[in-house]
């Protein structure tokens, strides 16, 4: 088996990432793109000590960790990967870099097995209650099919799990990965800063809020 580390090409380690992202059959995955909002659910600005740890690397990876762990517990998936994006630059009238763009997040699931939402167990029920945007709980609307379900639970649960991501803002938005190369193109878009020779790929993937295979 061949870790991350062990290798120094940078076509083979975007290779190796997306291989090991695509190793599962069960599809759809799940890509979430999660914007920290600078106000909370009721509309009311959050305080400037919260708002500038969006710009900090540390805070984020913690935040992706209590991501990466709720969404495990809840769903019982088999595997999550978690890519860290800046938004753009701030420039000034020459093009000179005026402040640095706050992170985001990019955050690749596997599939949640349907007995997880149809007969759901307690954390599943608790978001169930949870009121989606329309401030309508999730339990009294009409999905299409048990996917649109599944995209509503996963949102909740992330909005859940840390008071970065809301809904007032909009926070976040889940979209299926129905073929394998779905997956592809997602992954390696997850890693066009690393790909484009901006950043070391250890600056995109957050291992410690991943699945990866570890050295």
């Amino acid at each position: 088996m061949r870790t991350i580390t062990s290798i120094t090409s940078k076509d083979t380690i975007t290779s190796t990432l997306v291989n090991q992202v695509m190793e599962g059959s069960d599809y759809p995955y799940y890509y979430s793109v999660i914007t920290f909002g600078y106000f909370d659910n009721l509309g009311i600005k959050l305080p400037p000590s919260t708002i500038r740890k969006f710009w900090d690397k540390e805070e984020t990876i913690k935040t992706a960790r209590r991501l990466h762990r709720a969404l495990h517990e809840t769903f019982n998936m088999d595997g999550i990967w978690t890519f860290c994006e800046r938004h753009e630059d701030q420039l000034d009238e020459d093009g000179e870099v005026m402040s640095k763009g706050r992170f985001h997040l990019n955050i690749i699931t596997s599939n949640i097995k349907d007995h997880i939402v149809e007969e759901p167990k307690y954390k599943v029920k608790r978001l169930m209650y949870d009121e989606n945007r329309m401030h309508i709980p999730i339990k009294d609307m009409v999905y299409n099919d048990v996917v649109d379900l599944k995209i509503a639970l996963i949102d909740s649960c992330i909005m859940r799990a840390s008071d970065w991501v809301n809904q007032y803002q909009h926070s976040i938005k889940t979209q299926l990965l129905e073929e394998p190369i779905d997956l592809d193109d997602t992954v390696r878009y997850c890693l066009k800063e690393y790909v484009k020779g901006k950043t070391d790929f250890t600056d995109v993937v957050l291992f410690k809020a991943s699945d990866f295979y570890k050295p």
